[in-house]
C-alpha cells in the first residue's frame, strides 16, 4: 500500500500483524535480494528501537554499514509507520502470506531472520543452472544432501571475499546445514578477508541456534575481525547475554 493511512488497525492488533510477518519471513529469507533484505532489517529496527542512534561500524565493517544505513535512512519515522511499512513489504512479496503465516506462536516475535543477513542471495544465482552450481552454492541454497556428500578437502575452500562454506550458513540462518558441517570437520574458527569468522556473522545477524552450535563446537569469542571487533561486539543486548 502506497498510503500508510489505509492500514490502520489497532495498536494491539498492529504489533501482533506485523509479529507475524516478522515470524513469516524467515521462509522468505533465502529466496530475497540483499536490497529487500536491507529494507526489512531497516524497518524492523526502526520498530523495535526507534531512530538510529547507534555508531556508524566502522570502515572495514562493510555488511554492518549496509545494514546501519538502512536502518539510519529511516530517519525519525514512527515505530507504527515502520511496522505498517514492514507489513506492506511482505504483502508485496507474497500476497497471500496472512493465509500461510502460523498464528501458533510457532516462532518467536524476535526471530533471528528478521534481522537478515546482507549477503542473502544475490541475484545473479537465480540465472545459473544446476550444473553451473557448486558447493558454495548448496550451501546458500540450504541443499544438505549434497552437502553431506562434499569430500573434506573441499571444507577448506573460499571464495572471493575469504569466506568458507561455515560462513554463509552462519550468514543465513541454516542451523542443520551448520551443524552438518561442523560434524564434517571444518574450521570453526576460520576468518575471511575482512578477518570475521562464522561466529562473526551469526552474532551480527541474530541468528541464536547457530550461535549456540559454533560455541559448542568450539568457535573462539576472542578473535578480533580488521576492525579490532570481537564477535561481542557486533551483538545487541540480547546476543549478548547468550556470549556471557
Amino acid at each position: 500500500m502506497d498510503d500508510l493511512e489505509e492500514y490502520s488497525p489497532q495498536v494491539g492488533e498492529l504489533e501482533a500483524t506485523f509479529t507475524r510477518a516478522a515470524n513469516y519471513l524467515q521462509g522468505l529469507a533465502a529466496t530475497l535480494p540483499s536490497e529487500k533484505l536491507l529494507f526489512f532489517y531497516g524497518r524492523y529496527k526502526q520498530a523495535l528501537d526507534g531512530p538510529c542512534l547507534a555508531p556508524k561500524p566502522g570502515f572495514f565493517d562493510f555488511k554492518g554499514k549496509q545494514k546501519w544505513d538502512a536502518w539510519k535512512a529511516l530517519g525519525e519515522m514512527s515505530k507504527e509507520d515502520a511496522m505498517k511499512e514492514y507489513i506492506d513489504g511482505i504483502s508485496e512479496v507474497d500476497g497471500d502470506w496472512q493465509i500461510k503465516a502460523p498464528t501458533d506462536g510457532k516462532h518467536s516475535g524476535t526471530s533471528s531472520w528478521v534481522k537478515v543477513s546482507s549477503l542473502a542471495v544475490p541475484e545473479e544465482d537465480d540465472d545459473k543452472s544446476d550444473k553451473d552450481k557448486n558447493h558454495f552454492d548448496w550451501v546458500k541454497e540450504n541443499d544438505i544432501p549434497k552437502v553431506k556428500c562434499l569430500s573434506d578437502k573441499t571444507l577448506s575452500d573460499t571464495d572471493e571475499n575469504g569466506m568458507t562454506l561455515l560462513h554463509w550458513a552462519a550468514d543465513r540462518g541454516y542451523l542443520e546445514m551448520t551443524e552438518v558441517l561442523l560434524e564434517k570437520g571444518i574450521d570453526v574458527n576460520s576468518q575471511d578477508t575482512d578477518g570475521q569468522t562464522a561466529l562473526h556473522y551469526a552474532v551480527s545477524c541474530g541468528h541464536q541456534a547457530v550461535i549456540r552450535a559454533l560455541l559448542s563446537h568450539g568457535a573462539d569469542l576472542n578473535i578480533a575481525d580488521a576492525d579490532g571487533q570481537l564477535p561481542m561486539d557486533c551483538a545487541d543486548e540480547e546476543i549478548k547475554e547468550l556470549l556471557k
